[in-house]
């Protein structure tokens, strides 16, 4: 058994110092481990609730098992089973079953997605249960497995770099998850419709495309809609006009990385499509209030003096 792992319950061992910061301590924001074959069947008791504050996810390569709750269900083998924080459910897997455990923060999950240029397709996702049978699953069971895998050893044996290791993987996992449960289709077909459809349709090309600086022009044309109709159902259904919700998206991928990266200014401003870093610190002072240099160590000082629920499990 894992070390701190109880095998009915998926909380792993408390991390020693409450001060860790999640870009340094991967165990504060997720676990993950490999399911050794064994003698005997093992569970995972998941109570749910407003208490859990994890997602789980399981990937079943042999031997299968069961999904207990509200109702039973089969995990055959293979199987990807996603359950997010609210799901009170049991899984049992079956003697000599082999396979991959996680359990994600759920507000770690959140940011991880949210920094996803795909992020908007897979939000609706991340609060469904999920599960991915065998025969969807065969063709990518072996790159899935390779995340699963990176996970546990990236938390095992954590080195520079791991938080952008495992927000890596984690994203990867959610990707092949959507697509497998066959999530909504791109919105870059060109659409028309309702004022809440266009703009539900911007949000996501927005979320694609962010990062190119496309221009509002393009963002119409892409959408099959005039520049005066996107404008006029942003501002009426969204509260603001095309551009801005464009910039607060721009923001809060900025925000994000100056919290979670451990790199350069330069090089977060070169990873959102800025050319010029001047610019890039121009732009988030002028929306933020303070150069991104200031946010960073205000917010790392923030991380470093505060119980938040990145410092240790509940």
């Amino acid at each position: 058994m894992p070390e701190g792992l109880d095998p009915r319950s998926s909380s792993p061992k408390r991390p020693s110092s409450r001060t860790e910061t999640m870009w340094t301590v991967p165990t504060a924001v997720l676990h993950a481990e490999p399911i050794a074959s064994s003698l005997s069947e093992r569970e995972w008791v998941l109570p749910g609730g407003k208490g859990e504050q994890r997602t789980h996810a399981f990937l079943i390569l042999s031997r299968g098992g069961a999904l207990l709750g509200e109702e039973a269900m089969e995990l055959p083998s293979p199987s990807l089973l996603w359950l997010p924080s609210h799901a009170a459910r049991t899984v049992r897997v079956n003697a000599g079953a082999r396979g991959y455990m996680l359990a994600a923060d759920d507000d770690f999950l959140t940011r991880t997605i949210s920094s996803a240029p795909e992020g908007a397709l897979l939000r609706p996702m991340r609060n469904r249960i999920v599960l991915v049978p065998a025969h969807l699953l065969q063709s990518g069971v072996e790159e899935i497995g390779h995340s699963f895998q990176a996970l546990a050893r990236e938390v095992r044996a954590p080195d520079r770099g791991s938080m952008a290791i495992i927000g890596a993987h984690v994203t990867l996992i959610c990707l092949h998850l959507w697509r497998l449960a066959q999530a909504e289709a791109s919105p870059e077909a060109g659409v028309r419709g309702t004022g809440h459809h266009v703009l539900q349709q911007f949000r996501q090309l927005v979320e694609l495309r962010y990062r190119e600086h496309w221009s509002i022009k393009r963002y119409a044309d892409t959408l099959g809609v005039t520049e005066d109709r996107l404008r006029a159902v942003c501002v009426r259904n969204g509260g603001h006009p095309p551009r801005s919700l464009v910039y607060d998206r721009m923001v809060q991928d900025a925000c994000m990385r100056l919290q979670q990266m451990d790199v350069p200014v330069e090089q977060i401003a070169f990873s959102l499509g800025f050319k010029d870093p001047g610019y890039f610190n121009r732009f988030f002072k002028k929306h933020v209030g303070i150069p991104p240099g200031t946010y960073r160590r205000r917010a790392k000082a923030q991380w470093a003096g505060s119980a938040s629920s990145y410092a240790a499990w509940p």
